[in-house]
């Protein structure tokens, strides 16, 4: 069976829905429905997880809809009045669960809110039966008083002629104009200063290879200082974990940058905002160390049996205490002059009219530089891999960690100076070897600090001794995962670096 036909139509600004109304009553039979007035408002998150889906999701008077880009409505659920921030917090439903798969733990801002005026209409033919359903639609946006009229024809099975005819003289009288979804979202959006996909935690800064590598390295330290920008006020408003996630990964591609392209600014500006962006590291890494811990919540959860979960209650209780001490910190550290002098001393010097000081290496094409220092760090994460045995130390590990976080921000920031699929392949491969060897890295790390709160609980009470039993199943169920993601080290080491991928290397930086 055929879908039936719908078509949106945008009223240009001279008609009014009066006027519309008027020009249907001379052509066709009408029959008036419902006049209503609702509150919608438009939600996504901070980084368009749902746009980039297709979605779009409104909440419609006490309604939450979910819609596919092209007008279908997915989900609709009663919400009641609350307001959710997270998917976790919606009622169990097709809609929540969706919304779990692309969320995540992101957090639905509030886009734009609207007053909707809607009006149902019917045509009827000469039997007075229903042909054609419509509505119009007037939104009011609430943040510049803006207005957006619409109106939906809606095919009544078995009567697709009178749809034909119906959208025939809406084009007679100037309605000609197709609505999509999105456009809803843009008129919205337009009293923001947001539009779809303005952010994306991506690395998206793109070179031409015969760019001085000054100039290129200005570009990148400017996207990277826009980001740290962009995250800073839901770092401070704790909107949601991955606002800070998203200024550190900033931070550490720029410290990072600042080490890779040596030299191409003037070795004074490098040694001195390497010591300043490690600073902002420094303030920033304690909120993210618990945030990590607290998201890991359901994992720990299911490493203990029933009655051992008691004491971790305890554990998490502690640990969000923790937590709203050094975000209080943090903020205070953020809107302190320190860091403020930083990035406000950081962007000066990007941004002097003669451009910033360059290094050596500064006039060197950047096309040129981008394969020396992607070669250099291949080669270092192949030198220190290939040393790792079995009864290598955890530090080795955890430094070969780093050499491949170096190795994949030179991928990521030269991305744009080759072939895109290739460059996708290589990064695929070097991620399967970092997620062995980050999980090895936070497994050592969440034993040791498991291992040092057992030794300073105070025992004697019963708490103490739920909470300890708790961490000491934690520490075994935790010990079994190190002990097998160890074991898978050579197995990926060696996929990573077999005569296949190497060749596609050599293939792209050899030049």
């Amino acid at each position: 069976m055929q879908p039936l036909q719908q078509l949106t139509c945008q009223l240009p600004e001279e008609l009014t829905l009066h006027h519309l109304q008027q020009a249907l009553s001379e052509k066709f039979d009408m029959k008036s429905g419902r006049v209503k007035k609702t509150i919608c408002r438009w939600y996504d998150t901070f980084d368009w997880r749902l746009f980039r889906a297709e979605r779009i999701l409104t909440r419609e008077g006490l309604d939450w809809i979910l819609q596919d880009l092209h007008g279908r409505e997915l989900h609709r659920i009663k919400g009641g009045r609350k307001i959710y921030r997270f998917a976790d917090e919606f009622p169990d439903s097709p809609l929540q669960e969706e919304l779990a798969q692309l969320l995540s733990v992101r957090a639905l801002l509030e886009l734009g809110i609207a007053e909707v005026h809607t009006n149902s209409l019917s045509i009827l033919n000469q039997d007075k039966k229903r042909v054609v359903q419509l509505e119009t639609r007037e939104l009011v946006n609430r943040r510049n008083g803006k207005r957006l009229a619409t109106v939906c024809l809606q095919e009544i099975r078995g009567y697709g002629k009178w749809l034909k005819k119906a959208s025939r003289h809406l084009a007679e009288i100037g309605i000609h104009k197709r609505l999509k979804p999105e456009d809803g979202l843009l008129f919205i959006l337009a009293a923001s200063g947001r539009k779809p996909l303005d952010y994306s935690s991506g690395c998206r800064v793109s070179f031409d290879p015969l760019m001085k590598s000054r100039d290129a390295a200005v570009l990148m330290y400017n996207f990277l200082l826009t980001a740290i920008r962009s995250n800073e006020q839901g770092v401070i408003d704790d909107i949601d974990s991955e606002f800070l996630h998203d200024l550190r990964v900033a931070v550490r591609r720029t410290r990072s940058a600042l080490t890779l392209m040596n030299n191409v600014l003037d070795p004074e500006i490098e040694k001195k905002f390497k010591k300043e962006f490690k600073y902002i590291g420094g303030i920033t890494g304690p909120v993210r160390d618990l945030d990590v811990y607290l998201l890991s919540r359901d994992s720990y959860t299911a490493l203990l049996p029933g009655r051992l979960r008691r004491g971790l209650d305890y554990f998490f209780d502690n640990l969000a205490e923790r937590r709203r001490r050094q975000q209080r910190k943090l903020v205070h550290d953020l809107q302190g002059p320190h860091y403020q002098q930083i990035l406000t001393d950081w962007e000066k010097v990007l941004n002097d009219e003669n451009g910033p000081a360059a290094g050596k290496n500064g006039a060197i094409p950047i096309g040129e530089l981008a394969g020396k220092i992607i070669h250099k760090r291949l080669r270092k994460v192949l030198r220190d891999g290939k040393k790792i045995h079995g009864a290598t130390p955890d530090a080795e590990l955890h430094r070969l960690r780093i050499e491949c976080k170096k190795l994949r921000y030179s991928l990521e920031f030269f991305v744009s100076l080759y072939d895109q699929q290739q460059m996708k392949r290589c990064i695929k491969q070097l991620k399967m070897l970092q997620d062995n060897l980050g999980d090895f890295n936070d497994l050592s790390v969440q034993q040791k600090m498991l291992a040092d709160l057992l030794s300073r609980s105070k025992p004697g009470t019963v708490r103490s001794r739920e909470l300890a039993a708790s961490i000491g199943g934690l520490l075994t169920g935790l010990f079994r995962q190190h002990q097998e993601v160890r074991t898978h080290f050579e197995q990926t080491f060696a996929h990573f670096s077999r005569k296949k991928n190497l060749a596609l290397y050599h293939a792209l930086f050899d030049k």
